[in-house]
């Protein structure tokens, strides 16, 4: 499993709120999410909507495994900064072509140290001139030494869904070297997955490209998300150059870093929810939850996590988590305007699917800086297609949308299906207008941020995740304080629940008394990972936010929430609150195994009720002390031992996470 976790990151200043959300991005497309539009806040800067990441802007550098030297010199160089974060660099007797786009180029020797270090080459103008992405350059004109680097000029590449790759994947192979590396699962280390790979010089067009690495099978070949891809005519098979990128290796542009970069945005794609039609049918057998099912004519895989019957209405339909896509129609290839058998992997259970349309519902978000300390988050479940114009990403190609405006932000443009605000407010106008803290006050001291992000690539054996969580340590508040946000995959949700998301932001604001296009009162004292206020709180607040009945034609409505906890008729906790005399699990044989003990997220309002789940990465043990590892390293305590404590995860199994 690919998750991403980056451990003790230390922020560009103690004032910056800021610097761990940037980092967060940076993990998240580890993970795989998907990176669909940014703006830089450069000058009179342009956005980038294309949805590649050569042309993302909230990233430096990032190659690794840069094995092969295309060529080198030193000498006179002109270079020419614009106002798209990008630089113009113009040599003399050189040699650059067209596949020089996506290779690395290093620079050392100019006379202002921002010009030097390793940057992608993002434009191809004449064998002479190039641009790479450096929001940091000063225009001169200098002696430099270049390298222009890549991984090789060795790859071959198979067609989409064969030789092994899974459907919509190609495998893509070295012929010497070993310059992939291979997942580990303890401790935590992904490898290369998640990393965007690079293709030039293929004969078939749709061989060439910007590609997410979706497995790892040798340190000498991947599976990466091609569906085009094709062996059949690819005459250059076994010399394909090729050029590897990491998300976690990317330095933060300066332009956007502490107080510069007010403006600057960017808009991610996350997981998927899948709404398959059954009409009025009724399922032979009784599915399990979190089981794999199979589509048999289309050949679609995905986990169910609801059976919604309506045998009389005929607007009964499944909740899958989408895996391996199919051969159908529809969204994922699954099967529309025909039936088709599900049958569960380990009940047998068997349902046939009605001739509607699947639906896909996306998890989309927007991160929006003001300064350094302020700023917007916004995030929505919306269906991918007959929601397409509410989607963040298709909102940011729109006119009024800038390098300096985030999709959302612009006047009277921020969705109403599906789409809520976690922190600051939409519709500004500007970055300026309505921002809020990240969380905590502009005067508390920051400490390291931990940042975890789950799994967000899909496999034969698992969906989509896209958990994650920033906790920055509050050092100023206490020795083991965490002040952070998240997006929580929920577990234990309804049957008909498609939106089975909730985002996690603490706003000082009274029980349901919030709006869904403006969070503006943040917590400045409070350890958000701790019992009663916060991740389970007293009632008096509801820091998490969502959708309910996503989808359905009445009540589909934007919804606040509160974490609670085992109660018992006296309202005092199961597992009550003794540091001294911590709760421990009565029938093991070890006796200090702590309880885990869930969070169930829950709505109390009359006539809106709603048992949201159980966060996946986040549930609560007593005792312990703040950086302890759990289940192996999987998860790590945020907060104090004084009581109850948050467990988050993924963690990664070895790092030792250091509060301040």
């Amino acid at each position: 499993m690919p998750h991403a976790v980056l451990a003790n990151q230390l922020p560009t200043s103690t004032l910056d709120g800021f610097f761990g959300y940037w980092r967060s991005t940076r993990a998240m497309l580890a993970a795989g999410w998907k990176y669909k539009a940014s703006g830089d806040a450069t000058a009179t800067g342009t956005k980038d909507t294309g949805g590649s990441f050569i042309n993302e802007k909230w990233g430096v550098g990032g190659g690794v495994a840069l094995n092969a030297t295309v060529q080198s010199a030193t000498g006179s160089v002109v270079m020419t900064a614009a106002t798209d974060g990008t630089v113009t660099l113009t040599f003399t007797g050189t040699a650059f072509t067209a596949l020089s786009v996506g290779r690395m180029l290093t620079i050392s020797g100019a006379a202002n140290s921002t010009n030097n270090g390793t940057f992608r080459i993002t434009t191809f103008t004449s064998g002479t001139s190039i641009k790479i992405f450096n929001p940091n350059t000063t225009t001169e004109t200098t002696s430099v030494t270049w390298t222009e680097k890549q991984g090789g000029s060795n790859g071959t590449i198979s067609t989409a869904g064969t030789g092994a790759a899974t459907r919509g994947r190609a495998i893509f192979t070295v012929s010497s070297g070993t310059p992939f590396v291979v997942p580990v699962a303890s401790p935590l280390n992904r490898g290369s997955v998640g990393d965007r790979l690079t293709i030039s010089n293929g004969a078939v067009g749709a061989n060439n490209g910007h590609f997410v690495i979706t497995r790892v099978t040798s340190t000498t070949t991947v599976e990466i998300e091609n569906s085009a891809a094709t062996s059949s005519g690819e005459t250059n098979n076994g010399s394909l150059n090729w050029t590897e990128v990491s998300p976690t290796a990317q330095v933060e542009p300066a332009s956007i870093t502490a107080t510069n970069g007010t403006g600057a945005w960017i808009c991610l794609q996350g997981p998927s929810i899948m709404k398959i039609p059954i009409g009025t049918n009724v399922p032979t057998g009784t599915f399990l939850r979190g089981e794999k099912v199979t589509a048999t004519t289309s050949g679609a895989t995905g986990t169910v996590i609801g059976v919604l019957t309506d045998t009389s209405g005929g607007l009964g339909y499944l909740v899958i988590e989408p895996r391996l896509n199919g051969s159908g129609g529809g969204p994922r290839g699954w099967t529309s305007g025909s039936t088709d058998t599900v049958t569960g992997a380990q009940s047998a259970a068997t349902i046939t699917s009605s001739t509607g349309a699947p639906v896909e519902y996306v998890v989309e978000m927007v991160i929006w800086k003001n300064t350094q300390v302020a700023g917007h988050m916004w995030f929505q479940v919306v269906d991918q297609s007959g929601e397409s114009a509410s989607r963040f990403s298709v909102l940011a190609t729109g006119g009024s949308v800038s390098n300096t405006v985030a999709p959302g932000g612009v006047a009277a443009t921020f969705p109403t299906p599906g789409s809520w605000v976690v922190s600051g407010t939409a519709n500004s106008g500007a970055a300026g207008t309505g921002s809020i803290n990240w969380y905590n006050s502009t005067t508390v001291t920051h400490g390291l941020s931990q940042i975890m992000c789950a799994n967000c690539i899909e496999t034969a054996t698992e969906g989509a995740d896209g958990s994650w969580i920033v906790a920055t340590g509050q050092p100023t508040i206490s020795n083991s304080a965490y002040h952070g946000t998240g997006f929580l995959r929920m577990d234990d949700s309804e049957d008909g629940d498609l939106a089975p998301f909730v985002t996690f932001g603490p706003q000082a604001i009274a029980i349901y008394a919030g709006s869904r296009t403006a969070a503006t009162t943040v917590s400045t004292t409070n350890d958000y990972f701790r019992p009663g206020t916060w991740i389970v709180g007293t009632g008096t607040v509801t820091p998490y936010r969502s959708f309910r009945r996503r989808g359905f034609s009445t009540g589909d409505a934007f919804q606040e929430y509160l974490g609670t906890m085992l109660t018992v008729f006296n309202n005092s906790a199961i597992a009550p609150t003794n540091p001294g005399n911590p709760g421990k699990i009565a029938n093991h044989v070890n006796p200090s195994v702590f309880i885990r003990e869930p969070i169930w997220v829950i709505s109390t309002q009359l006539s809106l009720k709603q048992r949201k789940g159980t966060p996946r990465w986040l549930f609560l043990s007593e005792g312990g002390v703040s950086g302890q590892m759990y289940g192996s390293g999987a998860y790590l305590q945020l907060g104090s031992a004084l009581g109850e404590a948050g467990i988050a995860g993924p963690w990664d199994g070895a790092s030792s996470a250091t509060q301040a």
